[in-house]
């Protein structure tokens, strides 16, 4: 379930991303137990948090806020002898939100069915450290930020197309089109780390064929990098 929390976040846009990481962060283990508990996030802790103007974060907050509780995860388990039977749950992000107009600020309730892996979630972020990943302003930069960080130890993450496009969430337009997805997409995403985190990635579109199949990505070690905001 902690995997899939992981993976349900990759897929948040920026301005959700940004909310859920700092509601997140701010929990400690005994809040994390409380899932009705709310968690306060003012627009001049999110401006200061990722370096944009209040009004920009003012803004971010109220859309953030109104997607995010539309926003489910879905997790899939199979089970029985042969692991034949499959298991399709929906879990809500949030169970509540609260947001007046003019205050600022945002309350948020994480739901009671994902409160227990909330603390393993908090490990997640704080892994690659919130303050650094701030300086991001392109959601495809996070994610692939994200993914890389994940293999820092080999310094290697190669994932077929489809799949990327998953992560991404790409438009359907770029997956038709290899040359949109890397000029729109993969481009920009890893010239901004390269400008924003100092990770320097090459990619290598791998063909099966005619068709690109695959994607490499070789990368620096993340972990031994400083990343300014």
């Amino acid at each position: 379930m902690h995997n899939t929390l992981v993976s349900a976040s990759h897929g948040l846009n920026l301005g959700e991303k940004r909310l859920v990481a700092m509601a997140v962060a701010k929990l400690s283990p005994k809040a994390a137990a409380l899932p009705g508990k709310p968690i306060k996030i003012s627009a001049v802790d999110f401006a200061e948090q990722y370096g944009v103007d209040t009004d920009t974060a003012y803004e971010q907050l109220r859309d953030a806020q109104e997607n995010l509780f539309q926003r489910y995860i879905t997790h899939i388990e199979h089970f029985g002898p042969n692991g034949q039977r499959v298991m399709v749950s929906k879990m809500r992000w949030v169970s509540s939100i609260h947001y007046e107009k003019g205050a600022g600020e945002v309350s948020l309730a994480f739901a009671p069915e994902i409160a227990q892996f909330l603390v393993q979630l908090k490990k997640h972020f704080t892994s690659y450290q919130l303050s650094k990943a701030a300086a991001l302003r392109s959601t495809y930069s996070w994610r692939l930020f994200e993914n890389l960080e994940r293999f820092r130890e080999t310094g290697v993450w190669e994932v077929d197309m489809d799949r990327f496009h998953t992560i991404m969430e790409t438009p359907k337009s770029y997956r038709r089109n290899f040359n949109d997805a890397r000029r729109f997409v993969i481009d920009p995403a890893v010239l901004e780390l390269a400008a924003k985190t100092n990770i320097t990635a090459e990619v290598e579109p791998i063909r099966r064929g005619r068709k690109i199949a695959r994607l490499r990505f070789t990368f620096e070690n993340a972990s031994q990098m400083n990343l300014p905001l």
